[in-house]
């Protein structure tokens, strides 16, 4: 058995090697007196052996094309480019590699020359990213997802009164409802993230949200796949109750509601629980929403690539389940967005435990209306 325990978001003692957000970039030097080229960090000796070209070409490791598609010769190359002609250079190439999604190559290099002005070094950085988005088209599709989902919300406001109906259709279309809702604040969401680059960057609309409700009818809404699946949801919510956080309702709801969806998703049988509870960390109390589940587990060679976008562990491979690998990289950004922090720990074979920690300044006691 092999359990790992890692640490997420504010505070994580993780160091980067490249922005915020964790993209890898590497640093290199090339002596061109001697031509010799020095990998001056990991990074850049990771990148150098998966194939990257730096200052020549192997066309049977790597595949590298221009933004138009063009094939990428050695003279397009920055540091190339920096040693014969003596000026800084700038480059974006898209990598492409067997079994992985394509990436973006951000090459920058700058000359260093003698007293004489003769190059004598070239000092580089490449930074690997995922491809620019079409900013326009999301937000088209953005805009157009809106349409059907505010149809669906007209429509069941058109219902009857349900105070009739039996109990247990009363509660379906409660949770439909609910869900429409937040399908629809989701769409909205996604739109202003599409604007995001246009406007420099997404507004977080923070606001007090009274906590275990809001909680209990996202676990209301996971309550049929868990059904569907033989599996016990757990809620175990108590603690929150009286309580309410000040974050952003729709992205808070999207990245709990990813936490709860891949626990159900990755467990075959046993049971998933929703817990609140509460922790001393020095003079500080906290509040953890922990997602427990009893499924496949989490390698500890997969701790850090599961939250990146597309990558899914090894024991969720070739199942049926329909996940496309994005989840645990939505919760992972949205929890660095709402200044929270999220621990893992997972035993293979035995089930994972994510924790969503909430610090003080964010909580307060419930506001009577």
């Amino acid at each position: 058995m092999t359990s790992v325990s890692q640490w997420r978001g504010r505070g994580r003692p993780r160091f980067l090697t490249g922005n915020d957000a964790g993209v890898p970039i590497g640093h290199v030097y090339l002596d061109v007196r001697r031509r010799l080229l020095y990998c001056l960090d990991t990074t850049a000796r990771r990148l150098q052996n998966d194939g990257v070209p730096f200052t020549t070409l192997d066309p049977a490791r790597h595949s590298v094309t221009t933004l138009a598609g063009n094939p990428v010769v050695a003279s397009d190359l920055p540091l190339v480019v920096a040693w014969h002609e003596a000026r800084p250079a700038e480059a974006v190439f898209i990598l492409s590699r067997k079994g992985m999604p394509p990436q973006q190559l951000h090459w920058s290099a700058a000359p260093l020359c003698d007293g004489s002005g003769q190059v004598v070094a070239i000092v580089g950085s490449i930074v690997l990213r995922p491809p620019e988005p079409d900013w326009q088209m999301l937000a088209g599709l953005a805009h157009d997802l809106r349409n059907p989902l505010q149809a669906l919300r007209l429509s069941l406001d058109e219902l009857p009164a349900t105070d009739n109906v039996p109990a247990e259709l009363r509660e379906t279309l409660s949770r439909i409802r609910s869900s429409a809702e937040r399908a629809l604040s989701v769409g909205k969401d996604l739109l202003e993230w599409s604007r995001g680059p246009a406007q420099g960057g997404r507004r977080v609309d923070a606001g007090w949200i009274l906590l275990e409700p809001f909680l209990m009818t996202l676990a209301d809404e996971q309550a049929v796949a868990a059904r569907q699946k033989g599996l016990v949801l757990i809620k175990n919510l108590r603690a929150a109750d009286g309580w309410e956080i000040q974050s952003d309702r729709v992205r808070l709801s999207r990245l709990l509601a990813n936490l709860l969806s891949n626990a159900i998703r990755y467990t075959p049988t046993g049971c998933v629980e929703f817990a609140a509870s509460w922790r001393q960390s020095g003079e500080e109390r906290q509040l953890c929403l922990g997602v427990h589940d009893t499924g496949t587990g989490i390698s500890p060679e997969e701790q850090e690539s599961i939250f990146q976008p597309f990558e899914r562990g090894s024991a969720s491979k070739g199942d049926s389940t329909g996940g496309s690998g994005l989840g645990l990289a939505v919760v992972d950004r949205l929890v660095a967005e709402l200044h929270l922090a999220l621990e893992v720990s997972s035993d293979v074979g035995h089930g994972s435990s994510f924790q969503l920690i909430v610090p003080a300044p964010l909580l307060r006691p419930a506001v009577s209306h």
